[in-house]
């Protein structure tokens, strides 16, 4: 099984992936493919719950791989994640993660949606994932950027050459969209549209009020979530569960990745630390001690690496100083 190492955010970076890939023809050989950035992280861990091989290639979305002719041959609106499973392609995460629910549970390959613990769970998980789909993920990383005064301690991607770069695409995304669709005449309406909605985003977010409205919304999401968490912690028989099961469940990968973009920005502090949420901390904690999360979301030497892979001037400098400094960084591809 290969296991992917990735670095994006907000569909400024570039992603690994290990794919049987043609150059010669642009074509890829007949297998399971996953193309995604940072925000279709829960796609990777769903995958790695299911116990379920992928290959993988690298994807540069610093340089905009995603408008490229042969990606928007496979997604028209040149958005990841994008899963091809011989020959079907499957856009968005909330329906690859229902494509590989349908075909691939049995055996050693568990439900994420558990069928046989009864109703209640079932409605709980649905619940959940509607709530935490609805998280502004995008707006609050876009948010993030453009407010970094608010940020504490970021992490690992996020240090401060990073954190300029990405700035600066933002500033720049709706321009640079334009400019594909001017050469992607067959596209030209939908990059349009997404060019327009960028350039909005970043005016709103660039005012801190609306930056603090996102994070208002994402407030009422997770107080939900430690609602249901103090309701396990209170009842005996539930204080080992995870958020809506005994099981890890797809509202569990879910959540995890929310937590896991919180705490790469640095908002910690603002939603959980210092008694805030106990129980989100209590749980993040845990969570991390997953196979599935080690596997999902990459080490320091990882993440340098693929930073210094997609040669972006403003940042490559100083992260190769970063990489001489902890000791080189070292892409590890594993296969079991």
């Amino acid at each position: 099984m290969g296991i992917l190492h990735h670095f994006s955010s907000n569909s400024a970076f570039l992603v690994l992936i290990r794919v049987p890939f043609s150059a010669k023809n642009n074509a890829f050989i007949d297998s399971r493919i996953l193309f995604l950035h940072a925000l279709c992280t829960q796609v990777v861990m769903a995958l790695h719950e299911k116990n379920l091989p992928f290959d993988s290639k690298i994807i540069n979305l610093i340089k905009s791989e995603q408008y490229q002719p042969w990606f928007l041959y496979l997604n028209p609106r040149g958005e990841v994640p994008v899963l091809q499973d011989t020959g079907k392609i499957i856009p968005d995460s909330a329906r690859i993660i229902e494509y590989l629910e349908d075909n691939f549970s049995n055996g050693d390959t568990p439900r994420l949606i558990p069928m046989d613990q009864g109703p209640e769970v079932r409605q709980k998980v649905t619940h959940f994932r509607h709530v935490l789909q609805k998280a502004p993920q995008d707006m609050l990383t876009t948010g993030a950027m453009l407010n970094q005064h608010m940020l504490r301690n970021p992490k690992t991607p996020f240090f401060a050459p990073v954190r300029k770069a990405l700035a600066n695409a933002e500033k720049n995304g709706g321009k640079n969209l334009r400019q594909y669709a001017e050469k992607n005449p067959e596209h030209k309406e939908v990059l349009l549209k997404k060019a327009q909605t960028r350039e909005e985003t970043y005016k709103k977010l660039c005012v801190e009020k609306n930056f603090l409205g996102v994070l208002e919304e994402m407030h009422v999401i997770l107080e939900e979530v430690e609602g249901e968490l103090a309701k396990h912690n209170a009842d005996f028989n539930r204080r080992d569960w995870w958020l809506c099961s005994s099981r890890f469940t797809i509202a569990d990968v879910e959540l995890t990745i929310l937590l896991v973009r919180i705490s790469q920005l640095g908002l910690e502090h603002v939603f959980w630390e210092a008694g805030k949420r106990p129980y989100i901390e209590r749980y993040y904690e845990r969570v991390k001690l997953r196979d599935s999360f080690k596997k999902t979301v990459p080490g320091t030497l990882v993440l340098l690496k693929t930073i210094l892979m997609t040669q972006a001037p403003i940042i490559i400098g100083v992260v190769a100083a970063l990489a001489l400094v902890v000791g080189g960084a070292i892409i590890a591809a594993k296969f079991a």
